[in-house]
């Protein structure tokens, strides 16, 4: 994939839904516009940057995590599939625009007329790094996929949230959660004994990456996500400028 970052918003605004088709490429991500008022839209922040409804947010919906199919299907497996549009059939082979051959996330590629869309750049992480971006408020933070490969689950506070994030290695999916909950702050650390998941400190019951316990003193509760989304450093980066990044 060129671009990792999958989020989901709600298309209704003012109480009208709206559609919506591709702009472009600006920032070296991608720009959308919707039909019924040609209002141009970020797909990262889900801001309209020009048009009637300028300065207006779509509102993020919980969408899932960014992982692989099987990981995905072992948790929901009553999941539909969108079947593919047959006009689009080729859009992948090495004809297309989207070279699958060399289609992995995190990797360097860039189409041509990528860069000369980037207006916004820093330095402190390679472009394409994956990072996993959190936004609390008006604070956004990335974590890249480097740390929490090595770390596993961090546990910090942003803006006025107990975060936890837990990093998947074999699948390289993260997830945020807020980790209060019942009046206490939990803290967690991998299950070594069943991969994809983790165990809260104080009571050893089993969480799943979805942020509900499935087993132990705990079993039914769930965490409340924490908005965030996988993404390359180039595409975060130009839509939260005032990003800050974990450490190493």
């Amino acid at each position: 994939m060129i671009c990792s970052s999958a989020i989901g918003f709600d298309p209704r605004v003012d109480d009208r839904r709206l559609t919506f088709g591709f702009e472009g490429i600006w920032q070296g991500t991608a720009l959308l516009y919707d039909h019924q008022t040609e209002s141009l839209w970020m797909h990262i922040t889900g801001e309209c940057i020009r048009g009637p409804h300028a300065g207006t947010f779509l509102a993020p919906i919980d969408s899932g995590r960014h992982t692989t199919w099987a990981d995905w299907r072992r948790t929901h497996p009553q999941t539909e599939v969108l079947a593919e549009d047959p006009a689009l059939a080729d859009s992948g082979s090495k004809h297309g625009y989207f070279p699958r051959a060399g289609a992995r996330s995190g990797q360097a590629y860039f189409p041509p007329t990528f860069p000369g869309t980037i207006q916004d750049s820093d330095a402190r992480l390679a472009p394409a790094d994956l990072v996993y971006g959190v936004v609390v408020g008006e604070v956004a933070r990335a974590y890249p996929f480097v740390q929490l490969a090595g770390r596993g689950i961090v546990e910090e506070r942003v803006g006025d949230v107990e975060v936890t994030v837990w990093f998947d290695r074999a699948s390289r999916s993260a997830a945020a959660y807020d980790r209060r909950l019942d009046g206490r702050t939990l803290s967690f650390e991998a299950d070594d004994g069943q991969p994809g998941s983790v165990v809260d400190k104080d009571t050893r019951s089993r969480w799943s990456m979805e942020g509900v316990c499935t087993a132990g003193a705990r079993k039914g509760k769930r965490l409340r996500r924490v908005r965030g989304l996988m993404s390359e450093w180039y595409g975060w980066y130009a839509s939260y400028s005032q990003t800050t990044i974990l450490e190493r």
